[in-house]
């Protein structure tokens, strides 16, 4: 998922005013998803019309079958997303991701033709979608293969979103955080890097800044939920010198100030400006006073 610049600076903004950020990822999960969603229905539309097809054929001709999606769209249109597909089998290859996609839509037909079968008592459920002056019906079954598609659709977007957010933000955030608090141009390393190029295991760092002598600190930021327990292990992984977290349990502050990590927290908190340039101050970093 692609993050708006708009998004990004909101965010930054609601962090270092003490703010929850969580809204903005939430909104534009559901923005990116009603995209699809208004896509995903014009095509329905089209596939079910020319298709002529009964049974699911045309959503298996149009959208399984049919080599004008992506590997990764066609697993959705499934009902997987490429990550399962990578856990189950332990690849992702577009042979194997189209395989998966094709087998379980097999999967979903057979269960739901059993499901119509067996809940002909009353029960109707029917998606009608109307484009340009073309109107579908979907049935019982191809309602729920559709919402289905949906649903995983939906949790692909979201997994995405809470996993990259804090990458999406963490360069602007720190960027601003510096200018906040007047530290020089040359003081500040943005730039990505690992620890020690030659280690291909190291993981890279989320900024750097440089004392009056030279001297460089490692900075890593976590936009996560009190307690979480990867919160100060990052640090340790990466031999961060500061810590800037959304929240921080009371044992993670504990853990990071026993290993002699700086550590800042955003959430409701009033004086972050100030309490950044206190550790500056305390590493010897430049800074203005604010």
């Amino acid at each position: 998922m692609r993050y708006e610049d708009d998004v990004i600076s909101r965010t930054v903004i609601k962090l270092l005013n003490g703010l929850d950020y969580r809204d903005e990822i939430i909104n534009s999960i559901n923005a990116v998803f009603f995209d699809f969603t208004v896509d995903f229905f014009k095509k329905i539309v089209y596939a079910k019309f020319n298709g002529k097809e009964m049974n699911m054929k045309w959503y298996k001709k149009y959208f399984i079958k049919s080599e004008n999606f992506s590997p990764d769209e066609v697993a959705i249109y499934a009902g997987l997303n490429k990550k399962t597909i990578t856990n189950i089998y332990g690849t992702a290859t577009k042979k194997v991701v189209l395989d998966a996609a094709k087998e379980h839509f097999k999967y979903l037909r057979n269960l739901l033709s059993e499901l119509e079968d067996d809940s002909n008592q009353g029960l109707a459920v029917t998606i009608s979608i109307s484009y340009n002056d073309v109107d579908v019906k979907l049935s019982l079954s191809e309602s729920l293969l559709v919402i289905n598609a949906l649903a995983t659709k939906k949790l692909q977007i979201r997994g995405g979103a809470w996993s990259s957010i804090g990458k999406k933000v963490e360069k602007p955030l720190l960027d601003k955080l510096c200018e906040l608090a007047g530290v020089p141009n040359k003081n500040i390393d943005n730039k990505i890097f690992v620890k020690d190029k030659n280690k291909s295991f190291d993981r890279e760092v989320d900024y750097k800044l440089i004392d009056r002598d030279g001297k460089i600190y490692r900075i890593e930021v976590k936009l996560m939920g009190k307690g979480n327990p990867e919160s100060a292990d990052a640090t340790i992984a990466r031999d961060s010198d500061i810590f800037v977290a959304d929240t921080l349990s009371q044992q993670n502050c504990n853990q990071l100030a026993a290993r002699g990590i700086e550590y800042l927290i955003l959430k409701d908190n009033d004086n972050i400006v100030t309490d950044f340039v206190s550790i500056l101050k305390k590493l010897n970093i430049p800074c203005e006073n604010i």
